[in-house]
């Protein structure tokens, strides 16, 4: 997909109506598109290949499967919220870290257990 972009971009920026020897100026659009002007790749803050933009670091309520996605070591199912995040022990003593700026409860079994899961993807 993305050497056809490429490829179609190239014959569409080869063409020029002057008709005279100088060569086309380079489209301020390829660069934003991670192409300069000769046709190579150059870093852009752009994914074009559907990248994902918000991947799970494994810090507290992100989507996880397993124990080592987590900082924690503590990936727990919370099946009546229908969702499997990374989470830690909690007590009166010890309170949950914030949800984004919101305070998460601490459940009756010792877990901090948010309303929702982080907006991430887990990591492979």
């Amino acid at each position: 997909m993305m050497r056809l972009l490429l490829g179609t971009l190239l014959v569409l920026g080869a063409c020029t109506t002057g008709g005279g020897s100088e060569p086309p100026t380079p489209d301020a659009s390829l660069s934003m598109m991670g192409v300069d002007g000769g046709g190579a790749m150059i870093d852009s803050p752009l994914a074009l290949d559907g990248g994902q933009s918000n991947v799970c670091t494994g810090k507290a309520y992100d989507t996880c499967t397993s124990n080592a996605q987590c900082t924690s070591g503590n990936c727990r199912a919370f099946g009546s919220a229908g969702f499997q995040v990374c989470t830690q022990a909690c007590s009166a003593g010890t309170p949950c870290p914030m949800q984004n700026g919101a305070a998460v409860s601490c459940n009756n079994m010792g877990l901090c257990r948010p309303t929702a899961a982080n907006a991430c993807t887990p990591s492979p």
